[in-house]
């Protein structure tokens, strides 16, 4: 297990320097990062067990590298994350790696080409979710840098499905994505994104149906002012399952978005609309219809030494244990200098998976799931810090009652970074 969880880490660090490394040699902007953290943790339920017999204790190491690369065209960012985690007892080693990379090139005045990629390795649903984690919250923005690369999952997405979500679930995902951002007019402008994604589970037994995604949408939008916007979503996604026992899926979406700034603090985003999925009948049987109602939101406060970020969205989405599915999931995190040397940082999400819709896999009920944590973070002096984090999860699922966890962790921090 011990040369699986190094392989796996190794072939992180080697995406991370493979990718990153023809940007670095030709950008004019180069900066470069890394993040080792030690620490200790000890949980009642680990993997929201029915019954997970007592306490587990384990002791974590984790590296997270990033790179950037900057000319006056193009952008490039690559980010890694290695994290080896060992039991002291029952369940042994965990290890977790991932990597994303994405470019940006501004083509044009009047048009932005976006490229990413992601790959990820790991166990208990997305690591860090209602788990202990070593890293501090740092919410992302609602409005990023049109520059500056974004993660080939959305997070919001990757935290939709509570079948695997804190679950001693392996999987192995794969993303990609194209976009392109054009301006039409002097208020006018049109983006264009695409994207793939492949999920793998490789546990035993747990009933999980590998799938495949793809997913293209349009966006028009209309500046009104400088601080709003106004526009029409549309989109078109399909699901394939590789058990042809399980409903694949197309859906379809319409919203209209609103974007703009609320005074100097605050940055707001909302869609609303519907979306209207069709389910493949299965053995002579039609094909399931239904409608829903979609929605993303996602607000940003920001203070002088403070900040707070909520994200949500409501729409169809693929469960590992089959079927497309109606899926709810709302994230909060705030995050503050106590002090020169102090920060808090405080998280809470929730995710809801609908119940299923296409009777011929079996009926699925909707599975509930909710997680909060706090870390505190003492900086010892510019590079090493100590810290300190508490959580709690929960799954609530009307077939299998499952206790809740709670855990607390410590460890010490230490960042590297270089810049050219």
């Amino acid at each position: 297990m011990r040369s699986r969880a190094v392989r796996h880490a190794g072939r992180c660090i080697g995406l991370v320097a493979m990718v990153g490394a023809p940007a670095a040699a030709h950008a004019q902007d180069v900066r470069a990062s890394m993040i080792a953290s030690v620490g200790g943790s000890v949980e009642s339920n680990p993997y929201n067990e029915a019954n997970p017999g007592g306490a587990a204790v384990a002791a974590t190491a984790e590296l997270r590298p990033t790179l950037t690369a900057r000319d006056d065209r193009n952008s490039v960012s690559v980010s890694g994350m290695v994290q080896l985690r060992q039991f002291l007892r029952r369940y042994g080693l965990e290890d977790n790696c991932s990597v994303d990379a994405g470019i940006v090139r501004r083509q044009a005045e009047w048009l932005t080409l976006r490229g990413s990629s992601s790959f990820a390795y790991t166990q208990g649903g997305f690591n860090g979710f209602g788990r202990p984690s070593l890293s501090v919250v740092n919410p992302a923005p609602v409005t990023p840098d049109p520059m500056n690369p974004t993660p080939g999952l959305d997070p919001l997405t990757g935290l939709s499905d509570v079948n695997i979500l804190g679950q001693r679930t392996r999987i192995k995902s794969f993303g990609a994505g194209l976009g392109a951002d054009m301006v039409l007019g002097a208020y006018l402008n049109l983006t264009a994104d695409f994207d793939a994604r492949a999920m793998r589970f490789q546990t035993a037994g747990a009933g999980y149906d590998d799938y495949n995604t793809l997913h293209g949408e349009l966006h028009l939008s209309h500046q009104l002012d400088e601080n709003l916007s106004i526009g029409l979503i549309g989109g078109y996604g399909v699901t394939n399952y590789l058990d042809l026992g399980q409903g694949d899926a197309g859906t379809a979406d319409i919203l209209a978005s609103l974007d703009g700034k609320l005074g100097a603090r605050w940055t707001v985003s909302l869609s609303v609309g519907g979306s209207f999925t069709t389910i493949d009948g299965r053995g002579g049987r039609p094909d399931g219809h239904y409608c829903s109602i979609s929605t993303r939101v996602g607000a940003c406060w920001q203070g002088e030494f403070s900040q707070f970020c909520l994200g949500g969205q409501r729409s169809p989405q693929p469960a590992a244990n089959g079927n497309v599915r109606v899926s709810s999931t709302v994230t909060a995190d705030y995050s503050t200098r106590l002090s020169d040397r102090e920060r808090l940082s405080l998280s809470g999400s929730y995710a809801r998976t609908g119940r299923s819709r296409d009777l011929t896999v079996g009926a699925q009920p909707a599975l509930d799931f909710a997680a909060a944590s706090a870390r505190y973070d003492n900086q010892l002096d510019n590079k090493l810090s100590a810290f300190v984090s508490a959580n709690v999860s929960k799954t609530w699922s009307p077939l299998v009652r499952r206790k809740a966890n709670v855990g607390l962790a410590v460890g010490l921090q230490y960042s590297f970074g270089a810049a050219q």
